[in-house]
């Protein structure tokens, strides 16, 4: 087996795939302010580490080129890496493929696993990225020469620099310079793996010509960037030197392989609780969209903490702006007990298929990730955003559950149409979902997480792997088909489901039975926790159940013009989109759930509540602004 070993150049700590054969380097470590844990470092024996603000991630390949032994070399970034699977993958115009993190999914498909590298190394003598046309990228340029040319931080005196020396010590490589740079095909980033003898062939020759471009150049007045001019120059050198190679040795076995970009490799680290003593945690996850409505469940919550309480609130969301967490965290500046903190937890999702259904959105997987994300907690409490507090968390925080899995509080709603409401929804419970006893299904809209035994149970892979089979409401079916028979249940008050278009309760919910309508009428004259479940918010339209609670939460943070303005702004699109009859009615029987027969029965053509129900489409907001 060949002595494989690709060099990950890195300049800051970063996410990297777990290999014996891709291994991180930092890079400039004899000028940086500290050494990155866990790596190689270019400075240890013969090396040119403090020459990187030039030579950028070349003190990599020089420090292996006189240090490391091997049969292949191989370089990639931090960020840049070959993708080794068969497979062609959509690229976007400058010839890379765009992935978000170096993630389950990103390793499956790019093949990033050391058998696949191995197999595919030692088939060649070399690998490049793939060679692109010039011609055919954004800038349209005509030559190596025309890029180098219209590099507006660059130098082109350089590269002609860079040709002399090339024609002077090394004449037998100027035909290959100066066809690459006339032509229009090259490759870039500095990425290939070399069998041994070819690599130590190569850089002996590229460094020799990038010391005697130093010596005859002045980079006194070079701009941050031109000082990176010999990591530029050898970019074209590698093209010059892989021409040669391929006319020298037209047996050559060479291999071009895409290049993956990944947007994210920052690492990420598991979240350790923000307080010592009496922690409430308190989990939520939104999108960047639904801010304004986080902020307001958030504010409902800030209004009720105790002083001897410390709360530990963590968001999981994956695209929130920079500037909506310095208004989210500003919100809760002036509390010395309450910790806010974000977490990204998109990646922690990549490689399983997760489709969210009806009107919500990716982010309701999130709470599988608790367990993972606030690893030494044993309890956790989740809520989802489109709610209000109007108690302490801390109360139903210190709720003894046992060894229950999770507390929640039943589903009124779902209860209604198991229960005669939707026939439909009885035969999934029995075909799909094949819950031992349906009539114990929970909201899981306000769980209290056992995380310790949750963790004991299944480990985040099992998870995720349930919540991919597709079930009608996604993550909510999974935690009650996997936890059923060790759920505590929670009063309902303390997640009171409101009544969705002022038309749930009266047709779905009364129903359920006897006493779970009995206990959800209780629950509604004093909830502790009031829950836009519905596919109708208080925020599409201002006299939906309960809707003026939520606003006296909202006009206390600083989205409350926003809000507003995104009502009006729903109303204006739904009448100026309109759609006909037959379509409109399609859509409300999607929305619903229901077929078309129990439509027709409940609300018959004529009646008050089927007008009523058109008006309800007209004003109801694009799903874009669901959570």
């Amino acid at each position: 087996m060949s002595n494989i070993k690709i060099l990950i150049s890195c300049h800051k700590p970063a996410d990297h795939p777990k290999s014996q054969l891709m291994l991180p380097i930092q890079v400039g470590a004899a000028i940086a302010k500290k050494r990155l844990p866990g790596m190689l470092y270019d400075d240890q024996g013969e090396s040119i580490s403090e020459k990187n603000p030039m030579y950028c991630e070349l003190t990599a390949q020089y420090w292996a080129w006189k240090n490391l032994d091997a049969d292949y070399y191989g370089f990639c970034h931090y960020r840049r890496y070959f993708s080794f699977s068969k497979e062609q993958f959509k690229e976007d115009p400058w010839g890379n493929i765009l992935h978000p993190y170096i993630d389950r999914k990103a390793i499956e498909d790019y093949e990033l696993n050391d058998q696949a590298i191995q197999e595919l190394v030692e088939q060649y003598d070399v690998i490049t990225t793939t060679r692109k046309d010039l011609r055919k990228m954004p800038q349209h340029f005509q030559s190596v020469d025309d890029q180098y040319k219209k590099a507006t931080r660059l130098h082109y005196k350089d590269l002609k620099t860079v040709l002399e020396i090339i024609e002077e010590k090394y004449p037998e490589y100027a035909a290959a310079a100066k066809k690459h740079c006339e032509g229009y095909v090259t490759s870039f980033c500095n990425m290939y793996i070399l069998r041994k003898d070819i690599f130590q062939d190569y850089c002996q020759w590229m460094f020799d010509v990038l010391e005697e471009f130093e010596r005859r150049t002045d980079f006194t007045h070079y701009s941050q960037e031109a000082l990176r001019t010999p990591g530029h120059l050898s970019e074209r050198l590698f093209g010059i030197y892989y021409l040669r190679l391929l006319e020298q040795n037209p047996n050559l076995r060479v291999k071009e392989l895409q290049c993956v970009l990944f947007e994210n490799t920052d690492p990420q680290e598991m979240l350790l609780p923000a307080f010592a003593d009496h922690p409430v945690p308190v989990v939520f996850a939104a999108n960047n969209y639904f801010s304004p409505i986080f902020a307001t469940c958030l504010q409902s919550v800030l209004d009720h903490t105790s002083p001897v309480r410390n709360y530990d609130l963590v968001l999981l969301e994956s695209d929130v702006s920079k500037e909506n967490q310095g208004i989210l965290l500003n919100m809760v500046a002036d509390y010395p007990n309450v910790s806010l903190r974000f977490f990204d937890a998109e990646r922690l999702l990549g490689g399983y298929h997760l489709e969210a259904k009806e009107h919500i959105s990716v982010e309701t997987f999130f709470r599988f990730l608790i367990q993972d994300i606030l690893p030494t907690y044993e309890k956790v409490l989740y809520l989802d955003c489109d709610l209000v507090v109007r108690e302490d968390v801390a109360k139903l925080y210190d709720t003894d559950i046992g060894n229950h899995m999770l507390a929640a509080a039943r589903d009124p709603d779902f209860l209604g149409q198991i229960n005669g409401a939707n026939p439909s929804t009885l035969e999934y419970c029995q075909t799909e979902l094949k819950m031992k006893d349906p009539y114990q299904y929970f909201q899981a809209g306000v769980l209290l997480l056992n995380t310790k035994a949750m963790r004991e149970a299944y480990s985040l892979s099992q998870w995720l792997t349930f919540a991919s089979h597709g079930y009608k409401y996604s993550d909510q079916d999974v935690l009650n088909l996997y936890c059923e028979g060790r759920v505590y249940y929670l009063d309902m008050a303390w997640n009171l489901i409101t009544d969705c278009a002022r038309y749930r309760v009266e047709h779905v919910v009364t129903y359920a039975p006897a006493e779970i309508y009995k206990t959800y009428q209780k629950a509604h004259e004093a909830p502790k926790i009031i829950h836009y479940a519905g596919y109708m918010k208080p925020w599409h339209r201002p006299d939906e159940d309960y809707a003026s609670v939520f606003w006296e939460y909202a006009r206390k943070t600083p989205y409350y013009e926003q809000l507003v303005f995104r009502m009006m702004e729903g109303n204006a699109w739904h009448v100026a989109h309109g759609l006909d009859e037959q379509r409109r009615w399609q859509w409300l029987r999607n929305l619903l759930g229901l077929p078309r027969k129990v439509v027709d029965h409940f609300l018959p053509k004529g009646t008050v509540g089927r007008e009523r129900l058109k008006r309800v489409y007209h004003i109801f907001v694009k799903p874009k602004f669901e959570a």
